[in-house]
């Protein structure tokens, strides 16, 4: 078997995964650092459709509605793999022109900190199921 296909399927979209988290992670805390510069923008990173384009390129690897109980794609709040200024709210009581909200860039930050130890977690217990075969356990 060609060890193309032995790490093709979910290996590619999780290591994708991790990277664009490890991005995301990067850029909210340029955001937080900069919480006190004047005239700064916050920037976001859009993880999740970009997920879905790198799936889109001949990826194995869909989600399929199997039960109608099930949520469809468009109920979740989707995230482009871009960096994009992030609008805030309409309303700031900062007259400096500084758009970071500690607050919100702390929640993103712990919610992206969340998902990568997951999709770590994942990835691990993939490479530990492939150990186990190799020792014949």
């Amino acid at each position: 078997m060609a060890s193309g296909k032995l790490f093709s399927g979910a290996y590619p979209v999780l290591e994708k995964a991790l990277d664009l988290r490890s991005m995301k992670h990067n850029l909210i805390v340029s955001n937080i650092a900069n919480k006190d510069t004047p005239g700064y923008k916050a920037f976001d990173l859009m993880v999740e459709d970009e997920l879905n384009k790198f799936m889109d390129k001949g990826q194995p690897v869909k989600l399929q509605k199997t039960d109608e109980g099930h949520l469809s794609g468009n109920a979740a709040h989707r995230e482009t793999g871009r960096s994009v200024r992030d609008k805030g709210s309409k309303f700031s009581l900062r007259t400096d022109g500084n758009s970071v909200d500690i607050d919100q860039e702390m929640a993103k930050l712990s919610k992206n900190n969340l998902l990568y130890n997951a999709m770590s977690q994942i990835i691990s217990r993939k490479f530990q199921g492939l150990k186990d075969v190799i020792k014949g356990g």
